[in-house]
């Protein structure tokens, strides 16, 4: 074998015992897909609980429904003759 022969075969079995095998390809690829699903449902209830936010500002800031009543009668005015208001002597 000449030099460039062996210094090909020396670089192969270097790099040889670094690569992964199938079964560890089938575990990396088992724990991305869990962290995957697990984001989803987060992004999932964030999404939720910002519509329900959103939607809570909204009615606070429109607030039809929570606001009072606005009287548009006048109101009752008693008037008390000066008299009964004196004590009696």
């Amino acid at each position: 074998m000449d030099d460039e022969t062996r210094a090909f075969q020396a670089r192969i079995e270097a790099i040889l015992p670094t690569l992964t095998t199938k079964a560890e390809m089938e575990a990396l690829r088992a724990e991305v897909l869990k962290i995957a699903n697990e984001t989803h449902k987060w992004m999932l209830a964030s999404v939720i609980g910002m519509f329900i936010g959103f939607g809570g500002l909204f009615m606070a800031v429109k607030g039809d429904d929570v606001k009072p009543a606005v009287r548009t009668e006048a109101p009752i005015v008693i008037v008390i003759p000066a008299e009964r208001l004196r004590p009696k002597e």
